[in-house]
């Protein structure tokens, strides 16, 4: 009997209990303002959660700070070492890191270039020995796109030294703007490099010897300034300017000049299996202070594999190029010839005859070029050597020895 009252005792105390709980409870429900509400009854059901008139909105955890990513750090090197260059597209070794990038503004972002390319070279038989060390090349400029990203632009100026020529005229080499609205063309405005024959047009970073072959160091290499059209289709790309026929920046529109290049693609739709074949062919006709001229060009190019050939055959009926405005009539051709015994060694051969005047006999003169070319980041960064034996008719020949290096920052 004892433990029966004992155990009704528990009972009423617990009861008691849940009431106060439940009384108190009711209180904080039945606010006034809660009793207005039309989920009273609602509130009564669930008496065992507590509602608060105003939530209590907790503190967000702090959030970590994105960290900053050091584009130069081991790993980052490391990456930029490894990386597969394309050797028929120079691309700066830092190119993504400089860079800068904008949010608002007419330009969408914009790109250092800073492109290296010196020589160490000796020469016997012209003059005694020569030895020499030449800055070849020094260009710093900028590049990008806007924000359309239709559109880019490109400056780049020359830095390198030199003694023979104003530096100023020589310092804009690119300045120009460009865009690719029109399907598989690109339209570009100011001043470029035009394509007077295969190797004249080519940029100096692709260039395979040291040097480029006769024709091309004297009717092309040059920039000039105008409107030029450039369409590239799976079978056919051609480029088409017309220009100031100004070089240098030495003359405000001596005259006009016209640049066309064709370049046929036969082999584009089965390359993988045989072999890519170019056949190019082009001319550069124009005036310059009443003085006309006109050069026709021939160039073949196939890869295979490892194997490349290259031929171009140029004849002038005076020239505007790199060696300057001239009447003389001249002709040359090349042939060069390129094995890539690993991904990084390359060898190469060249037959090089040039006529400076074919109104004089035996004047010739043809190079006889070895090289090799050891691709560090493909055309980034290498290391070239050049043999050049050069047989003059009308002097005394002479041997050089060129070791160059090539860096694109």
């Amino acid at each position: 009997m004892r433990k029966f009252f004992i155990l009704l005792a528990l009972i009423i105390y617990f009861a008691g209990f849940q009431s106060v709980q439940a009384d108190e409870l009711d209180d904080i429900i039945l606010s006034p303002q809660a009793e207005k509400t039309e989920h009273k009854k609602d509130l009564m059901e669930h008496e065992h959660e507590v509602i608060l008139e105003k939530p209590i909105l907790l503190e967000p955890e702090d959030k970590q700070q994105p960290q900053k990513v050091n584009p130069y750090t081991k790993k980052a090197l490391k990456g930029i070492i490894e990386k597969e260059y394309n050797l028929d597209s120079p691309e700066g070794m830092f190119h993504n890191q400089l860079r800068a990038e904008f949010n608002s503004g007419p330009i969408k972002d914009i790109g250092l270039q800073a492109n290296f390319i010196n020589t160490i070279g000796e020469t016997i038989g012209e003059n005694d020995a020569d030895f020499k060390f030449n800055p070849q090349l020094i260009n710093v400029g900028l590049k990008g796109k806007f924000r359309s990203e239709k559109e880019g632009y490109n400056l780049l100026f020359d830095l390198t030294p030199n003694m023979h020529e104003n530096f100023f005229h020589r310092l804009v080499l690119d300045a120009w703007v460009e865009t690719n609205r029109i399907p598989h063309h690109t339209l570009m405005f100011g001043t470029s490099r035009p394509n007077v024959g295969y190797e004249g047009g080519m940029s100096p970073y692709l260039v395979p010897f040291l040097s480029r072959s006769q024709t091309a160091r004297n009717f092309g290499n040059i920039r000039k300034t105008g409107i030029r059209l450039k369409g590239d289709y799976k079978y056919i790309d051609y480029d088409l300017g017309g220009y100031s026929s100004d070089t240098w920046y030495t003359e405000f529109f001596p005259g006009v000049e016209t640049d066309l290049w064709v370049n046929f693609k036969p082999f584009a739709n089965v390359k993988d299996k045989i072999g890519n074949l170019n056949i190019g062919g082009g001319i550069e006709a124009g005036g310059r202070n009443g003085q006309d001229f006109f050069v026709t060009s021939a160039a073949l190019r196939y890869d295979y594999k490892r194997f490349w050939l290259r031929a171009e055959f140029q004849n002038a009926d005076g020239s505007n190029g790199s060696s300057g405005l001239t009447d003389k009539k001249r002709w040359g051709y090349n042939v060069t010839l390129a094995y890539r015994i690993t991904k990084k060694l390359e060898l190469l051969l060249r037959y090089d005859d040039f006529d400076p005047d074919k109104t004089k006999a035996n004047n010739n003169t043809r190079e006889y070029t070895a090289g090799i070319n050891y691709f560090i980041l493909g055309q980034t960064a290498r290391i070239m050597l050049n043999y050049v034996f050069c047989q003059n008719m009308a002097a005394d020949d002479s041997h050089r020895i060129i070791l160059g290096t090539q860096f694109l920052l």
